[in-house]
């Protein structure tokens, strides 16, 4: 969540498990994490094919998984750091509405 070059912690509680391709997406701003760890993608994302762009909308409001009983969630502090500093724009609505 909160970079380690911006004093990010390398704790569990900063943490968020990602594919190399929603990795990518969520460093660039387009996916983000609600404060009710929803998934939130940039009404700015513009994906380069129509299915990129289903892909990304299905995600809009969808709960994220985790994390594994007995471990701690992602900080409030981390997840807000993301959302003010590299998340863009306003979030999708949620899907089907």
């Amino acid at each position: 969540m909160r970079w380690w070059a911006f004093d990010g912690p390398d704790h569990v509680d900063n943490g968020l498990c990602l594919c190399a391709l929603h990795h990518k997406l969520f460093d660039e701003g387009a996916l983000g994490v609600g404060e009710d760890h929803r998934i939130l993608v940039s009404q700015e994302f513009v994906g380069q094919s129509q299915a990129a762009r289903e892909h990304m909308t299905a995600l809009a409001g969808r709960p994220s998984t985790g994390p594994q009983p007995g471990t701690s969630p992602i900080a409030a502090c981390h997840r807000s750091w993301h959302t003010r500093q590299v998340f863009h724009g306003v979030p999708r609505p949620v899907s089907g509405t």
